[in-house]
Order: C-alpha cells, then sequence, then structure tokens
C-alpha cells in the first residue's frame, strides 16, 4: 500500500479513488506554443533539456494549461549516453544523432571503463526546481529508456526505421551486443537511484522498440535487463511503469516487478488486464489519431476506452503513444476534462 495522496500512485496500486487519473506521454512537447517558444530560446533542444530552468519550465507548460494529473520530467532517455562520452545531438527532421556508433570491439573498447553519474547532474537541478515548483501538488514521473532501446540508437548511429547493424549484432556478435546492455544497464541503474534521491514520485523505463524482438530474444536482450534494473531499484518504493510500443509479449511481463504496464493502442485493456490476473495496473490507451476528430468521436472513444477497463482503480488513462505535434491543444483540453467528467460517474 502506498501512503500517497496522489491520484495517479493510488490508482497504480489499486487504492480507492473517484476517478481516473490521467497524463500524457509528451505532454510538455511540440505541438504546445509555449514549448517551442521556450525551446527556441533555450537554441533547441539539447539546449533546453541541459538548461535546468527551461527543462522545468517546459515541465510545467501543460501543467499550467490542463488539470492533470502528473508532471514528467522534461529530457530525453538519450542522456544516459554523456555517462559513455558519446556525443548526442538532435538534428531538425532526423531526430537524435551519435556522429561515432558502437559497431565494433574496438568501438566499446574506446569508452570509459568508469560511469561518471555526475554528468547528468543537469538532469538532478532539473528535478530539484520541478519538485520545489510542484509544492506536493502533482506527483513526478521521472523516466529512462531501457538498454534494449538506448542500444538501438547507440549502434545504429541515429533514428533509423530499419535496425540493419543493431539485428546483425544480435546473430553476429551477442558477446559484444551483451558487453554494450550490461554497460547501459549499468548508468541506468546508477542514473535511476540519482532521480529517485531527487525525489521522483514514479519511474517509467521506455522499451520503444522492445516489439522488434522475438519472444526469446525479447527475454534475453531487452526484459533480462530491465528486471536488473528494477531489482536493483525495488526498494526505494517507487512504483515502475513500463511501456513498449507495438508489443504482443504481455506474458513475459508477469513476473518481473512492473506495477504499471503502458499499453499502446491496438490492444484491449480489459483483455491484457484479465492477462495479469487484475494485478498490474495499466496506463493507456487512447489511439492519439483520434484527437484529430470531432469532440463527439473523441468523447465516443474516451468511453470506449474507459468502459474496456474492468475495475474502479489500477487504471491511468494516456495515449497509446506520444502526442504528436500536429494536435490541437484544445483538444486535450477536450480529452482531460472528458475523462474527468466520464470517469468520476
Amino acid at each position: 500500500m502506498s501512503s500517497s495522496k496522489h491520484l495517479l500512485i493510488k490508482s497504480i496500486y489499486h487504492e480507492k479513488i473517484d476517478r481516473t487519473p490521467i497524463w500524457i506521454m509528451r505532454q510538455a512537447g511540440r505541438y504546445l506554443p509555449e514549448y517551442i517558444q521556450t525551446k527556441n530560446k533555450a537554441g533547441g533542444f539539447m539546449g533546453l533539456i541541459r538548461n535546468p530552468e527551461l527543462a522545468c519550465e517546459v515541465t510545467l507548460q501543460p501543467l499550467k494549461r490542463y488539470s492533470l494529473d502528473s508532471a514528467i520530467l522534461f529530457s530525453d532517455i538519450l542522456v544516459v549516453a554523456d555517462m559513455f562520452n558519446m556525443n548526442l545531438r538532435f538534428e531538425e527532421k532526423k531526430g537524435p544523432v551519435f556522429d561515432k556508433p558502437l559497431r565494433s570491439e574496438s568501438d566499446f573498447n574506446n569508452l570509459p571503463s568508469e560511469l561518471d553519474v555526475s554528468k547528468l547532474s543537469y538532469v538532478n537541478e532539473t528535478i530539484k526546481n520541478i519538485k520545489q515548483e510542484l509544492n506536493g501538488s502533482l506527483p513526478l514521473i521521472g523516466f529512462i529508456g531501457s538498454p534494449w532501446t538506448v542500444a538501438t540508437y547507440l549502434v545504429e548511429g541515429n533514428s533509423t526505421k530499419k535496425f540493419t547493424h543493431i539485428m546483425n549484432m544480435l546473430c553476429q556478435n551477442s558477446n559484444l551486443l551483451n558487453k554494450i546492455l550490461d554497460m547501459i544497464t549499468t548508468g541506468s541503474i546508477h542514473y535511476v537511484k540519482e532521480q529517485i534521491n531527487q525525489g521522483v514520485d514514479a519511474f517509467m523505463i521506455f522499451d520503444t522498440w522492445g516489439g522488434l524482438l522475438s519472444k526469446e530474444d525479447y527475454y534475453n536482450y531487452s526484459l533480462k535487463y530491465v528486471e536488473k534494473i528494477i531489482s536493483s531499484t525495488k526498494s526505494h518504493g517507487k512504483p515502475i511503469i513500463y511501456y513498449s510500443r507495438s508489443n504482443s509479449n504481455f506474458e513475459s511481463l508477469k513476473n518481473i516487478g512492473i506495477d504499471c504496464v503502458g499499453i499502446s493502442s491496438e490492444n484491449n485493456l480489459g483483455n491484457i488486464y484479465n492477462l495479469f490476473d487484475k494485478k498490474i495496473a495499466l496506463q493507456g490507451n487512447l489511439n492519439t489519431e483520434i484527437l484529430k476528430q470531432d469532440n463527439s468521436v473523441i468523447k465516443k472513444e474516451i468511453n470506449k476506452t474507459l468502459a474496456s477497463f474492468p475495475n474502479d482503480t489500477g487504471h491511468v488513462f494516456n495515449l497509446g503513444s506520444g502526442i504528436t505535434p500536429d494536435i490541437n491543444p484544445d483538444k486535450v483540453a477536450f480529452l482531460i476534462d472528458q475523462v474527468n467528467e466520464i470517469s468520476s460517474k
């Protein structure tokens, strides 16, 4: 049981709540005009992440507009690469880029042998600022990428759609891949502990590309490492949300210590909840595209999503994937108000 007063935490722990909590993946982001202004002021995305005052400001922007039930730290899953001295930059229209990807043993051997988590101190500062501003009014979600998902970027060197290099490595040099995954896991454990020490109230593991793997590979190259992170941080008593886009291997998530699973929009909440024997909370899973429709359609789909979950608690309303830049902020206001109104009945 939690002693939390926050709706989000209570619902994750299946405690009594009077309505379904809601937050939105990427809620601080490119669909908000004020975000774009702040990003430009910071000189771009990386400048924004590395500026604790401005990163705090954009974290709070959606909370000023909407009655959301949580803040989520404004950062990126790839900042962990700072610990490996891999220089991350973002290119417009292309996303994250690493100029020296990890493709060979010698690439790996050039990395630092000791990981220095203080290279991420700007994230600690951001969390400190957010916690101060929130002053206990709402919980703050911290996050990391799963080692597998982070590895896809470190090996590919950018945001690819083909994943050729990492899939070749998995088949031809799994020993090197395991070393890379071990390193990311160690770095992630240090990093999560730092976030927890700074006061995040929950943390989320984004395993965006977990769905690329076959059932057996999914355990060996993704979940095995996620499980290590969970077991190293579980004693801190913070709920852990795990999200994998287009995942079909839910069965494997049952016993690794996750408190809440994010579900993308092609899955039925009730079916997955029953598969987890109603023991693991669910987050999701309205299709983002629905927010481009008429309000009447949005309302119908909200009703459908809420009705598909068979319990009064244990559900955190969210989209099935991150919100996209082409969504009108007014539609988000409508979504949140409707979820609050309908679920409180």
